[in-house]
């Protein structure tokens, strides 16, 4: 049987599975779907269209299933779907989608930290961190263990792949290929996402494989269909064969590599600085 604290409002038509938990001053809308195991702490909200797997932890002050924040009037905002054991942390936000039609997900085993957002439409894999104030515009797909550092402000329509590390505070408005890790203050690749290639289980000859198809990417110097083809010639299959479909996809451009390559025109001399040097020296 569901525990609910008595000052909790549960509307009648919200669906309560075995073993919820309900705070004081929580709101569970009619048409709310919350699944067993979940506990939704104090004034946390959840809407009308939200569908909440198992054991799912709503902190304080969260609102899941909002209408989207848009200038034009949502008449029937689609369905805001959560998969199981996430922890969705205080203040955090996430809305509905902007038709019946659509539909905002989240997967599974997800951690969403304090404040951080995510906007109508997203589409967010398994096993993602959002840390403090990540803001994600609508229309944003994340693949599995993705990790987004605080503050990180990604572009609506953009594209993140899998076991990619965001910076704290990066810009994002191209999208980010699996496996890489964005620099928060440029935006740009510096390298692979060693750490989360580990924590993703990825054996020795799969590294090797990524770190070979991102010198293809990065460094051969082809032209794009050149360097699909050569992906598509030396990974048939394997982690390493998930970037040319990645840039096959999307309409956002592809964030570009921090390092300068050898024999680069100087940009800007100043103060008697060569930057472009220095850039060249701090990308390792």
């Amino acid at each position: 049987m569901p525990v609910i604290d008595p000052l909790a409002v549960v509307q009648p038509g919200a669906s309560i599975g075995p073993g919820v938990e309900v705070g004081p001053f929580a709101v569970i809308e009619a048409g709310a779907v919350v699944g067993p195991g979940c506990t939704i702490a104090s004034r946390a909200v959840v809407k009308s269209g939200v569908t909440l797997g198992a054991d799912n932890t709503v902190a304080e002050g969260a609102v899941l299933g909002g209408v989207p924040q848009h200038l034009q009037h949502i008449e029937s905002p689609g369905p805001l779907t959560i998969g199981d054991r996430n922890i969705i942390r205080e203040n955090v936000t996430l809305h509905r989608a902007m038709t019946a039609t659509g539909e905002t997900r989240v997967g599974s085993d997800c951690l969403l930290m304090v404040a951080s957002h995510v906007a109508h439409d997203c589409v967010i894999g398994n096993r993602v961190v959002l840390t403090n104030n990540v803001m994600l515009a609508g229309h944003v797909t994340i693949g599995d263990r993705a990790y987004l550092g605080g503050g990180a402000a990604v572009h609506q329509h953009c594209r993140i792949g899998r076991v990619a590390m965001v910076g704290g505070m990066a810009r994002v408005t191209q999208d980010i290929p699996p496996f890489v890790t964005i620099d928060g203050g440029t935006g740009s690749v510096v390298g692979l996402n060693k750490v989360g290639l580990r924590r993703a289980g990825l054996g020795l000859e799969e590294v090797r494989q990524v770190k070979a198809a991102y010198q293809i990417i990065y460094r051969s110097g082809l032209p794009l269909e050149g360097r699909l083809a050569a992906l598509d010639a030396a990974f048939a299959a394997g982690p390493a064969a998930d970037f040319a479909p990645f840039f096959r996809g999307g309409d956002r451009g592809f964030a570009r590599e921090r390092r300068m390559p050898p024999g680069a025109t100087l940009r800007v001399l100043r103060d008697g600085v060569d930057e472009t040097a220095a850039e060249a020296r701090r990308a390792g």
